[in-house]
């Protein structure tokens, strides 16, 4: 079974579907975004249709997609109609591994519940930057800088929008602010308990398998025994193989990745590389500390991880320097163009393009 070329598959990198940023989120149902220019391109670059940065970020600015802290204490980019339930499935599992962080930052049950008052009324009816949010609790006597550098109000603010109370809405300037999540957002799709944790499951496994059952559970943040009750419920609707001993859950007839590009260049924090417990698919183990455990601007290279990538934004122009994590040859030297072109485009940019030595 070709790993890499299934993936590159079902998660519409190497065949684009969605006709609209939601659509390609929607697929996802999460799309890891704390670097927000980096999820912008995470999301273009699935896209059935030439995109741009401005439509990726129109999504958010006309509610069609929320950013928010669904799973692993990290933001992500959800379907505004299935933002609120999801945040809800997964906040008590992190809240059981945050108790020590809290504890350390000071931070009680009753003032983390006072918190979330203040933060209620500081944004009922508007939004408002993280300073401006931060102002409004410390004047209301729950201070935002803890000891020992503890950042009591991140946590404050990402507990709350954890528990469906808060969201990510557009930036002002170059601040991010925040809304109230049924301000922002009203009604929704309403999910809970094992209906949740399934469709988590038809989600994840469609968008990135072939994955194992420890992929989806590191990938949610549930526990392995959740996984696996997700799993059961939705066994029926997919197929499974097994490789090297371990089962790999994937969509139905996939079993065989059809011709596509062999070159793509995929920003920070992409699914492709980040979405797994095991990233060894797509780069050795030996070269994951090199290549960054698979978290940096990559350039994949016939499913593969073969360089790491930087930008220079200039006026009219983006230039790309490739760092090759191995030597490349003349044929994937020429691949690295059409990977850049894609991404030029987005930005509305013209590319300049070079190889680091």
């Amino acid at each position: 079974m070709n790993i890499t070329g299934l993936r590159l598959r079902s998660q519409r990198i190497s065949r684009p579907e969605g006709r609209t940023p939601a659509d390609v989120v929607r697929w996802f149902g999460a799309v890891q975004a704390q670097d927000l220019p980096a999820s912008m391109w995470a999301v273009g670059l699935r896209m059935g249709k030439p995109a741009t940065e401005a439509d990726v970020e129109r999504a958010i600015a006309d509610k069609s997609v929320i950013r928010s802290w669904p799973m692993r204490g990290t933001i992500h980019l959800m379907p505004a109609e299935d933002a609120r339930w999801m945040v809800r499935l997964l906040a008590p599992r992190l809240d059981r591994k945050l108790t020590g962080n809290y504890r350390r930052a000071g931070l009680t049950p009753d003032i983390i519940a006072r918190a979330g008052d203040v933060i209620a009324k500081t944004l009922s009816g508007k939004q408002c930057t993280r300073a401006e949010v931060y102002a409004a609790l410390n004047a209301a006597g729950v201070p935002t800088d803890g000891k020992n550098g503890e950042q009591r109000g991140m946590h404050l603010l990402v507990h709350w929008a954890r528990h469906g109370l808060i969201c990510i809405t557009p930036r002002r300037g170059k601040q991010q602010t925040y809304a109230l999540l049924d301000e922002w957002m009203p009604g929704g799709t309403e999910l809970s308990g094992d209906e949740a944790l399934a469709e988590m499951a038809r989600r994840y496994f469609r968008s990135h398998g072939p994955a194992t059952m420890r992929d989806f559970a590191w990938w949610t943040g549930v526990t392995l025994t959740e996984a696996k009750r997700a799993a059961a419920m939705v066994e029926g609707e997919f197929d499974r193989e097994s490789v090297d001993g371990v089962e790999h859950w994937l969509s139905p007839g996939g079993g065989r990745a059809p011709q596509a590009p062999r070159a793509f260049l995929l920003p920070p924090f992409d699914e492709y590389t980040i979405a797994y417990a095991d990233r060894g698919a797509v780069v050795d183990r030996d070269r994951l500390v090199a290549a960054g455990h698979g978290i940096g601007s990559n350039l994949i290279i016939d499913g593969r991880l073969a360089g790491l990538w930087k930008r220079t934004l200039q006026r009219e122009t983006v230039s790309i320097a490739v760092d090759p994590l191995r030597p490349l040859t003349r044929e994937e030297k020429d691949l690295v163009p059409a990977a850049v072109e894609p991404y030029a485009r987005f930005l509305g940019l013209s590319p300049v393009i070079g190889l680091f030595s």
